[in-house]
C-alpha cells in the first residue's frame, strides 16, 4: 500500500512538471508571436510612411522639372513691330512698321502688354509683334492735292470734309502740261501716305 503511494506521488510530480514546462512554452510563444505582430505593424508603418515620402519626393521632383521646362519668348533685337489701326470715322485700316524699342529687346508678352496697354496683341514672336485698336477719329491720310501759289500745295481733310493746308511743294505748276494743271486746278483727292509720295514724284 505505501509503495502504491509513493508511485502516485511520483505520477502527479511528473504530470505537474510536464503541465508546468508546457505553460512556459505557450506562453513564451504567445509573447513571441505578439512581439513579432507588434513589429510587423511597426513595420508596415515604416514602410507605408517610406512609399508616402518617396511619393511626395517624386511630386516635388516633377514640379521642379515643370518649372525648369518653362520657356518664355524673348524679343529679339531684330525684332519689328507692326501696328494696324482701324479708324471708325472713314473705315480705314491703316497698319505701320516700327523697330522695335531697345527698352523692349530680351523682353516678354507681358511686358508689351505693359508698354502699350491701349492696343491688343495679335501676333506675338521673337521677330514680330503686331498690335492693333480701333480708333473714333479720321485716320489722318485723306490728301487734297491742289495748285497753290504757283506750287503743288497738300492739303489735309478731316472727317467732315474740311480742308486745311499742310505745307506747300516745290513743285511749280507753271510748266506743267494744260491737263494736269487744270486737274490740279480742280484739285485731287488721294488716300494714303504712300499714295500721296508716289502721285507727287510723277510731277518732279
Amino acid at each position: 500500500m505505501d509503495k502504491n503511494w509513493l508511485v502516485y506521488i511520483v505520477i502527479l510530480i511528473i504530470i505537474g512538471l510536464a503541465l508546468g514546462i508546457g505553460f512556459s512554452i505557450y506562453t513564451n510563444n504567445k509573447n513571441e508571436t505578439d512581439r513579432m505582430d507588434v513589429l510587423s505593424e511597426k513595420e508596415l508603418a515604416n514602410n507605408s510612411n517610406t512609399r508616402e515620402t518617396i511619393y511626395q519626393n517624386d511630386l516635388v521632383q516633377n514640379d521642379n522639372v515643370i518649372e525648369t521646362s518653362s520657356y518664355e519668348e524673348k524679343i529679339s533685337p531684330n525684332a519689328m513691330i507692326v501696328k494696324k489701326t482701324y479708324y471708325e470715322a472713314c473705315d480705314h485700316l491703316i497698319r505701320k512698321n516700327e523697330d522695335i524699342p531697345k527698352e523692349l529687346v530680351n523682353k516678354t508678352e507681358a511686358d508689351v502688354e505693359a508698354m502699350f496697354p491701349d492696343w491688343k496683341i495679335e501676333e506675338f514672336s521673337p521677330t514680330q509683334i503686331t498690335l492693333y485698336k480701333t480708333s473714333s477719329n479720321n485716320c489722318g491720310e485723306h490728301y487734297f492735292v491742289q495748285e497753290h501759289n504757283g506750287v503743288i500745295g497738300i492739303y489735309i481733310t478731316d472727317q467732315y470734309g474740311v480742308k486745311k493746308l499742310k505745307e506747300d511743294t516745290e513743285i511749280s505748276t507753271q510748266y506743267l502740261p494744260e491737263e494736269d494743271f487744270q486737274n490740279l486746278k480742280a484739285g485731287v483727292e488721294i488716300i494714303g501716305r504712300t499714295k500721296l509720295v508716289e502721285f507727287l514724284e510723277d510731277y518732279e
